[in-house]
């Protein structure tokens, strides 16, 4: 009987769940419709999110959209440089973990409960509402298949210190969320301990995970020591002499989306959040055409069977509260000689 109770209960409020959301998207057009503008702040490359605000702009055409994309760092100080300034421009968000956990703290991003949360994996999207994760980046290894066999790869954080890699993979030189992360993980001794192996491989340091890819691709080097496995996968599907392996654990970036406090149109912006998280946008677009990997449940893409018998590890995001104490030790421990 009581399990009777329960689907005659679920039976009897779906309709009504389903009609108080449509009355809610309603309300939000409405008042989309009055404000008639959206500024996006995001990381997504401008081409593929052309795409997606094309699709957005399908649905809703009274809503003139302008794109802001930047590396997470220069978007979080102009963020912070118009705060400074009383001058409220980005009505939605989508930046990293490091910088969203600062955004919040300082009151900067608002709450939005989307409806399309419920579908995300918990560990992905906070409790208070104000941040949902709309693709996810898995930190792996990666290699130029023309000079190297999967046999040879490095497949794992051990295989890394291997004395035949000794100067010859290139490293991201701002690898901090990645170290934070791992650091935490691991506990202070066992950390500090790995890390000061990997540097004492003396790896070649470049900035951007793309530009290393790209010369991965290219044979400049043999690998890299972290790039992005969905931008990887992309340029290998083109064709590119690329492969990649995920570590285990994982550190997986998470590039976040959120309605700005003070956003100058609020409607607009959670119809953006809404359309984003979608199974539509998530399932077509995030995964089905820029090879990246969603968050939210039922929609699996095609690399992620690499992660079968691996953990995908989020990047800790708290630990921005100690960026600066990061990003001195990553320098001291590699960077010591630039």
């Amino acid at each position: 009987m009581k399990y009777l109770a329960i689907i005659l209960l679920a039976i009897f409020f779906a309709p009504s769940f389903a009609a108080a959301q449509e009355i809610r998207r309603e309300a939000l057009i409405e008042g989309a419709k009055k404000e008639g503008k959206l500024q996006i702040y995001a990381l997504l490359v401008v081409s593929d999110h052309a795409q997606i605000i094309e699709r957005f702009k399908a649905k809703y055409p009274f809503i003139d959209v302008a794109l802001y994309r930047a590396t997470s760092e220069r978007m979080y100080t102009r963020i912070e440089t118009e705060t400074r300034a009383n001058t409220h421009l980005a009505d939605v968000i989508g930046i990293s973990g490091f910088q969203m956990h600062q955004l919040i703290k300082r009151g900067i991003l608002g709450k939005y409960e989307s409806p399309e949360r419920r579908l995300i994996d918990s560990v992905f999207k906070d409790k208070d509402g104000h941040w949902t994760a709309y693709y996810l980046n898995p930190i792996v290894t990666a290699y130029n298949t023309r000079q190297v066999t999967y046999q040879e790869s490095a497949k794992d954080y051990g295989d890394l210190l291997d004395p035949k890699w000794k100067g010859k993979l290139v490293m991201e030189d701002e690898e901090i969320e990645w170290f934070a992360t791992m650091m935490s993980f691991w506990g202070e001794e066992k950390g500090l301990a790995y890390m000061q192996k990997l540097a004492a491989q003396k790896f070649t340091f470049r900035h951007g995970h793309t530009l290393m890819t790209q010369l991965v691709a290219a044979g400049e080097y043999p690998g890299a020591v972290f790039v992005y496995a969905p931008q990887t996968q992309s340029i290998k599907a083109k064709g590119a002499p690329i492969d990649w392996n995920p570590p285990n654990p994982t550190v997986t970036g998470l590039n976040l989306m959120g309605v700005a406090a003070r956003a100058p149109h609020p409607n607009a912006a959670r119809l953006y959040v809404d359309h984003m998280l979608s199974e539509e946008i998530q399932r077509d677009y995030i995964v089905g055409k820029f090879f990246k990997i969603s968050a939210r449940q039922g929609i699996k893409s095609a690399i992620q069977q690499k992660f079968a018998n691996v953990k995908m590890f989020p990047v800790d995001i708290a630990q921005s509260e100690h960026l600066e104490k990061h990003e001195k030790r990553y320098r001291e421990i590699f960077l010591a000689d630039r």
